[in-house]
């Protein structure tokens, strides 16, 4: 199985935060990722209601109104290193 994203179609349609302490990303081919906020700090410090303030650029990369970090598709995924690869 490859590390990297590259050339594939995976775009984000939607961040949840119904589970406490953790962050879903709904991707538009229906398939649903979950992971623990505590791999994302920044995330983690906001409030429910600013965790909702967010605009997904590209399909693929997330940014918070209240938070100077930039999040991607491959960050979530485990793939930090790999999201320049795509």
């Amino acid at each position: 199985m490859s590390n990297t994203l590259k050339n594939t179609q995976m775009c984000i349609q939607k961040l949840n935060f119904d589970i406490p302490g953790k962050i879903t990303i709904k991707l538009e081919d229906g398939r649903i990722i979950i992971v623990p906020l505590k791999y994302f700090p920044d995330i983690k410090k906001l409030s429910v209601e600013k965790r909702k303030k967010y605009t997904i650029v590209d399909d693929r990369t997330v940014l918070f109104y209240y938070s100077d970090s930039i999040y991607h598709l491959e960050d979530f995924l485990g793939l930090e290193n790999k999201w320049s690869e795509r």
